[in-house]
Formats: C-alpha cells, sequence, structure tokens
C-alpha cells in the first residue's frame, strides 16, 4: 500500500502505478487474476512494458462506462482522483499517470474487445444458491430465467455503417448505425446469463439460438412471441431446460387432449414436414411436432364505473403460452399469468442498461470504429453485472430479495469508490 508522500518509480517491475491500478468494487466481479487471463486467452499481453498495459486498459473501458460523459482524459483523472498520495498533476506525470487521448485511443485497440467479451463471459456463471436460499429466483425447483434484444446507436461513420448497418422505414434510414444485443437473464437476480452482440442484420432470434446451448436442467426460460419456434424449442429441449413461450397468431394449434384445469395439449410441428403433410391434406391432429401444453387466458385493461355502483372489467389482451411443462397438477394453470409476467424482469435489466448506466436509448456509443464499438458494448455489460454481482452479494447478507435493492443507488455508489485506495489491486 501507497502511504503518503512515497514516490512511485516508472518502469520497475511490479513496482509501476499503472500495475496497482484497479476501478473500485467492480474488482469484486472482475478481479486481477480474471482480467489477465482473459487477456492472455486472447494473446492482448503488451510486448514491452508500456505505461497503458491490457490490465489496465481493461479497468479503463469499464471506467469509460461509469464515467460516459467525460472525455478520454478526464476518465483517467476520475479514475485516480481518490489516490490522495498523489498530490500533483507533475507527480503524476513522473508515475506516467498522465497519457494522452491518443495513447489511451492506442492502447484500446491494442487491447481489443475479445478479452473484455471473455471477462463478460467467465462473470456469468449461474447463481450458487438454491430454492431455499434464494426462493425468489426459483419456482417450483426450477431457475427462473428470461432472454430479450435491445439495440444502441453507435457513432455514424463508413466503417460503422458498413459493420452495423442503420434501421429503416417507410420513411427513410435512422440518424445512426445500431449494434444489436440479444441477452439471457435470471429473472431473479436480473444477472446475465448469456450474451451475443452483432449487427443490425443479424435478427433476435438467430442470436438467441446461440444461447440455448448455455441453458441447463432445471432452467425455465420464458420468452415473447419472437422467440417461439419448433427449432427453439427443440434447441430449449435439447439443453435439458424447460420453456414459456407466448404464441403468436397464426400458429397452428390442434387440440390434442383438453386437460382438467382447461389447458390442452398440442404440438408445435417442424415448418418443412408440417407444409408436406398440408398438402396431402392431413388432418391437424396427425401432424407430428414438439408436444407442448397451451394455456389461454386475458389480462383486463381495467375497470369502470356501472350504474350499480359495482366496478366491471373491460375486455383485456388475450395470451396463449405454450409450455413444456405438460403437468398440470405439478405445474398449475394459475401460477403461469405471474411466470410470463416476470419476463418483464429482462426488460427492467436493459433499462437499467440503457438508461441507468448509459443516459438514455438515444445516446450514441463513443466508439467510432466497430472493433471498439464491441468493446464498449462489453464493457458496458461488464459494469452491469458487476452492479448486479454487488447487488446480490448485499441480498445474500441481508436476506433480502435483490429487487428490493437500488440499481441506480448501487450504480452511484460504484462511482463514487471507482478509485478508492482501499480498493486498489496491489498486484
Amino acid at each position: 500500500m501507497a502511504r503518503a508522500g512515497q514516490r512511485v518509480k516508472a518502469g520497475r517491475a511490479g513496482g509501476r502505478l499503472a500495475d496497482r491500478i484497479g476501478i473500485g468494487v467492480l474488482t469484486a466481479a472482475f478481479p486481477p487474476d480474471v482480467v489477465d487471463a482473459a487477456v492472455d486467452e486472447w494473446d492482448a499481453r503488451e510486448q514491452r512494458v508500456r505505461q497503458l498495459p491490457a490490465r489496465v486498459m481493461a479497468y479503463y473501458a469499464m471506467a469509460m462506462v461509469l464515467f460516459f460523459d467525460s472525455g478520454y482524459s478526464e476518465v483517467w483523472n476520475k479514475l485516480l482522483s481518490g489516490l490522495g498520495w498523489a498530490k500533483t498533476w507533475r507527480q503524476r506525470r513522473q508515475v506516467d499517470m498522465q497519457p494522452s487521448t491518443a495513447a489511451i485511443t492506442k492502447a484500446r485497440a491494442r487491447l481489443g474487445w475479445e478479452p473484455v467479451a471473455e471477462m463478460l463471459r467467465v462473470s456469468m456463471a449461474a447463481a450458487q444458491s438454491g430454492p431455499r436460499e434464494a426462493p425468489w429466483a426459483y419456482w417450483r425447483g426450477l431457475r427462473k430465467l428470461a432472454i430479450d434484444g435491445f439495440t444502441m446507436n453507435v457513432q455514424a461513420g463508413q466503417s460503422n455503417d458498413a459493420v452495423f448497418g442503420r434501421p429503416s422505414n417507410e420513411k427513410g434510414e435512422g440518424a445512426f448505425p445500431q449494434v444489436r444485443v440479444v441477452a439471457l437473464a435470471e429473472t431473479g437476480s436480473r444477472a446475465l446469463q448469456g450474451v451475443q452482440v452483432g449487427p443490425l442484420s443479424e435478427g433476435e432470434q438467430t442470436m438467441a439460438r446461440r444461447l440455448w446451448p448455455l441453458l441447463t436442467g432445471d432452467d425455465l426460460v420464458v420468452a415473447d412471441r419472437l422467440f417461439l419456434s419448433h427449432q427453439d424449442l427443440a434447441a430449449v429441449i435439447a439443453a435439458g431446460a424447460h420453456a414459456i413461450f407466448r404464441v403468436k397468431a397464426g400458429v397452428d394449434l390442434p387440440v390434442l387432449e383438453v386437460l382438467p384445469d382447461g389447458s390442452y395439449l398440442s404440438r408445435i410441428a417442424g415448418p418443412e414436414q408440417a407444409k408436406r403433410l398440408r398438402r396431402r391434406k392431413a388432418d391437424p391432429a396427425d401432424i407430428p411436432g414438439i408436444g407442448v401444453r397451451i394455456i389461454e387466458y386475458s389480462v383486463s385493461a381495467g375497470t369502470t364505473g356501472t350504474g350499480g355502483g359495482q366496478d366491471a372489467q373491460e375486455a383485456g389482451e388475450l395470451f396463449c403460452l405454450a409450455t413444456t411443462l405438460t403437468g398440470h397438477e405439478q405445474y398449475p394453470i394459475t401460477e403461469f399469468p405471474d411466470r410470463y409476467a416476470e419476463r418483464w424482469e429482462i426488460e427492467t435489466a436493459i433499462g437499467e442498461v440503457e438508461t441507468r448506466l448509459r443516459g438514455g436509448p438515444e445516446v450514441v456509443l463513443r466508439s467510432k470504429s466497430p472493433d471498439m464499438v464491441y468493446q464498449e458494448v462489453y464493457a458496458l455489460l461488464c459494469v452491469y453485472q458487476a452492479i448486479r454481482h454487488l447487488i446480490a452479494t448485499a441480498a445474500e447478507h441481508g436476506g433480502l430479495d435483490p429487487d428490493r435493492i437500488s440499481f441506480t443507488r448501487a450504480a452511484q455508489a460504484v462511482r463514487r469508490h471507482a478509485s478508492d485506495e482501499a480498493a486498489l489491486s496491489p498486484l
């Protein structure tokens, strides 16, 4: 630990200040050994001693997210602002603490985006607490997950336009290119369990198909109607998991057996086989597919007063769910509306990324090249994951549901303590 008045000599093995930079409480989720392993995995280690080595730039990438409105140099200053023993800018320059914007840009490029993506991948481990310790994370012994996607605006430019593409409608192209993110998350903790990042041309369903293999036995994934298909259900089942998917209009759902609770057994047919059999005018019940249980219910839009002084519910939206949980006694029909409603937990998580960390969905990411866009997106998700790690740890110690801990306050605390001396890595 450095002391007041102590001088740190640049270039000395193990003694450079850069070797000891941490990023506050975020090091709990991404300790130096994890960062170093990710850097080595992608061979991003510097070949000679530099003032901005790969480990430092990985932490700096996360600091850019915490201080999104600050320029490169100011992010560096804020990251180091808590080092009371570095009294003057002259002393900071003497120990290689004040790199130029150009030097930071080059160091980010040397690091690349793959090590940051690897850091995120390592952090996405399933919760170790079981149903007894974390009842909010489970339903009838199944770990609850949800999947959804969103897009983010990136800097306009020839390379970003070529790689990511712009949204368009009947009025023309959008003002900015966009990067697409599809995320799989626990609904109990909202912690990420899988992420895909790619161009706008890749659809959410296509990207989700690279996440289904991450599911394990005793997982239950909830998804909107966009994700329902024979191929997706087959992938979820192949992973040993269960699904609750909303059914889009027009899906052929023959009633194979009506169950005592009012739900019924049906099947999701493979498109090619179904098309061939329909041409032969086969009975819909004879077309094979993946067996599912269909649950239908409506949600009232509100209430209106009546002449008799009583409230009458207005007609609401009809929901149709397809689930692989076919046992009507083991999985009561009355509990499925709540399970599907919990899909909004991932919408909340997306809102936390877009608004609490990034400043709003209209905000444009700062990076100007595709590789740096990927690095920035993965760093953003790393920061989100680290804050979720902090919340989960606090909830575990306090015996609380993580929903009762404010993400906004946790993010503010992380920013406040980003450069605490007690948080610096001694390695």
